[in-house]
């Protein structure tokens, strides 16, 4: 992180070039009236001082609140952010109007400058103050509560963190109630579901329009995957490329799938959420290849940041997430994958249904769990040593293989199994359970999609073999090579061409399929004029049972390091993640309040410049009673209520000449005051008369259609005043 703090001749010449008028108000408002002729120079020398006094470092030291030390500490982490960046730091935390507001008040109070950088403003603190805004410059763990630390004992029983035997991978806890845990059973039991060869689309999916999955396939999804996002899930899965539509259906991309498999448990899941990121974000296809790997980078800091933290608030992920997606900006450009980040709650959701964070509400706020395990692997996920003791010889003892054969066409797969193994099985089995248990079977028409992915009977039946400990059934060995022996005698392949062995070369001859055959390329072998479609049914309406249908996938072309690793949490990044605190006592600040409101009663004022002081006072403006009796006032209106009709329509026109936001309250028609309120920030455009009353049109912040709003029905208008520097 870099100094905070600039030159004091820096800080004195971003003022300097403030608008005459607003610079010498400014003036006016600290050091009270200023003699003429005016000299800018001269009076930021006076200005300095002033600030410079022990004094006057002692009332603004004490009148810095909670409020103020996080706004210090992310200006100083961010390293001088543009107002967007810092909005963006504070979402879910502060409003725009919440955060504006803050903001200028730091501003009269001279915390915070703002100075022109390649005409942006940005935000930075001031150097004269130094010494008493140190250390809240330095404290960047105010940013980022945990709310509890896994197992203390403040920590309820329904927020504590998984005991290390409760879940057998990341994702312990199901996106939904009822979900099954998304582990690597669970995914491996995803894949079987989606590539069991029924029509799992409605229509070919894009990613750029969201998947429309079949009815069967919902079905299937609430039966065997309750709770989870199976849309979501599947179009995670086509972001990641591991799945190509087509038509109604998907098909593996082998050369990336391949290349998925092998990642650690825990990187699995983290491009899991990262696919399901890019897929509720809608990302430009053509940009995610590049977004991905950022997006994963991300994924990875975020998880790596919070594994040990306990209960984060939505709050200390959306910053922390923040941080990386301006460590991605740094290391690319503006113009690089981090423009194209998805916005943090996305990312927030995709790191649930991806099962790596429990949603998990703590005093009615959004908060999280992570549920990762710390050192990157499924818990009860076995390590290499530890596999391999599950060969087809005897185990060691107490121990047990990773997947139980309940039947001779039935097996159990364990929370130790490896994910690769799982997807493995996944590829020539059926998926009949999720959940506690999560239970495969075999059927002929799974095995021979098996084959047509290039799996054969050995490796089969010693996958299989290998898994349960040398308890694969005899009668499941003999039908696995039996319906591979069928399954070489008649095959099509994609073109289409259709290729008879031994005592098959007899259906060439059979009505319904010869008239399909164009050409014979040679014994056995024939290009057909239809589609792989129609002469499989010519074929099953000849009597054959088995077809085979290899399936090429889609190859990419790419490296095996499809999947590269999203390697250490990035370097720029380092700050705690700290068990929530309590707020700072404000007895310092009500004494001095205290002290210039006895001041300010010994004083002949008018009422109107006793209710300004008074404001000034509580605002924390007031920092030497020398302020209180010899000051120049400047009154402005900036808030009406209810039936201030003139109030309401003068501040309306007063933003409307300066461009300034309006906060407005209403309440919608036959509402009483209180339950029935609504709320815009917007910039008003006109007034027009309607019926005899008047309506405001007002052009909301966040670019929806305008709004018409009655301004009777307006119980508080509230212009925002804009920066002394600009903004």
């Amino acid at each position: 992180m870099k100094m905070p703090f600039r030159s004091v001749s820096f800080w004195q010449s971003a003022l300097v070039t403030l608008p005459d008028n607003t610079f010498f108000e400014l003036m006016r408002s600290i050091l009270g009236s200023i003699k003429t002729p005016f000299n800018k120079q001269n009076l930021l020398e006076d200005l300095s001082a002033f600030a410079a006094r022990p004094e006057i470092q002692e009332a603004i030291a004490a009148y810095i609140d909670d409020h103020d030390r996080r706004i210090i500490a992310a200006i100083a982490l961010l390293e001088e952010p543009l107002p967007g960046e810092l909005e963006r730091f504070f979402s879910g935390e502060y409003s725009y109007a919440e955060l504006h507001s803050l903001l200028l008040n730091l501003e009269e109070r001279l915390i915070i400058y703002r100075f022109r950088d390649e005409d942006k403003l940005r935000i930075a603190l001031n150097p004269r103050l130094e010494k008493i805004l140190a250390p809240a410059a330095k404290d960047t763990s105010v940013l980022f509560p945990a709310l509890a630390e896994p197992g203390s004992p403040e920590t309820p029983e329904a927020n504590a963190a998984p005991k290390a035997n409760e879940a057998d991978a990341p994702g312990a806890e199901g996106a939904g109630p009822g979900a099954p845990p998304l582990n690597s059973r669970t995914l491996a039991a995803l894949f079987a579901c989606l590539l069991s060869g029924q029509a799992v689309l409605k229509t070919e999916g894009s990613l750029n329009e969201g998947l429309s999955l079949s009815k069967k396939t919902e079905d299937a999804g609430r039966r065997l995957f309750p709770g989870l996002d199976m849309e979501a899930l599947t179009g995670g899965l086509v972001s990641l490329g591991l799945l190509v539509p087509q038509g109604e259906f998907l098909l593996p991309e082998t050369a990336r799938l391949e290349a998925f498999k092998e990642l650690p448990a825990r990187e699995c899941f983290e491009y899991l959420a990262g696919g399901i990121a890019l897929y509720l974000h809608r990302s430009p296809v053509y940009l995610n290849r590049s977004l991905l790997k950022s997006t994963v980078r991300l994924i990875h800091g975020l998880v790596s940041s919070s594994e040990k933290a306990g209960i984060l608030p939505e709050t200390t992920l959306i910053k922390l997430a923040e941080l990386y997606r301006r460590e991605e900006e740094a290391a690319f450009g503006f113009m690089g994958p981090a423009a194209n980040f998805p916005p943090a709650p996305v990312l927030l959701r995709s790191l649930v249904l991806a099962g790596l964070f429990a949603e998990t509400p703590v005093r009615g706020k959004k908060a999280y769990r992570p549920i990762s395990p710390p050192d990157g692997r499924p818990q009860g996920e076995y390590s290499q040593g530890e596999y391999s003791q599950y060969s087809p010889v005897q185990g060691a003892p107490g121990t047990h293989p990773p997947v139980a054969m309940d039947s001779d066409f039935s097996c159990i797969l364990y929370p130790g199994i490896r994910f690769s193994d799982a997807l493995d099985l996944a590829a020539f089995a059926s998926v009949e359970e999720t959940g506690t248990t999560v239970r495969f079977t075999l059927s002929r028409d799974s095995v021979i999609r098996g084959f047509n992915r290039g799996y054969d009977a050995a490796f089969m039946g010693d996958l299989l073999e290998r898994l349960s400990g040398g308890r694969a059934g005899d009668a499941l060995k003999w039908n696995l090579n039996d319906w591979e022996k069928r399954y070489r005698e008649v095959s099509l392949h994609q073109g289409v061409v259709l290729s008879l062995g031994g005592e098959h070369r007899y259906l060439a001859e059979t009505g319904p399929l010869a008239a399909l055959i164009k050409q014979t390329l040679a014994p056995g072998v024939y290009l057909l004029s239809g589609s792989a479609g129609e002469a499989e049914e010519a074929l099953h309406n000849a009597g054959v049972d088995i077809v085979a249908r290899p399936e090429y996938g889609n190859p990419s072309g790419e490296p095996a390091a499809a999947f590269p690793s999203p390697g250490p949490a990035l370097p720029g990044i380092a700050v705690p993640v700290s068990p929530e605190r309590a707020e700072h006592p404000a007895d310092r600040a009500a004494a001095f309040k205290e002290r210039f409101r006895a001041a300010l009663a010994d004083l002949a004022l008018t009422r109107q410049e006793r209710e300004e002081l008074e404001n000034r006072i509580e605002r924390r403006l007031i920092v030497s009673e020398t302020q209180l009796k010899d000051v120049s006032l400047r009154y402005e209106k900036l808030e009406a209520r209810s039936l201030d009709y003139v109030g309401k329509t003068g501040i309306a026109r007063q933003a409307m000449a300066s461009g300034s936001l309006l906060e407005i309250t209403w309440n919608t028609p036959g509402t009483a005051p209180g339950p029935g309120e609504q709320k815009i920030l917007g910039t008003p455009e006109n007034f027009e008369k309607k019926g005899g009353e008047m309506i405001l049109t007002v052009r909301p912040r966040d670019g929806k259609d305008p709004v018409k709003i009655p301004l009777g029905k307006i119980s508080l208008l509230r212009r925002i005043k804009q920066s002394i520097f600009g903004e």
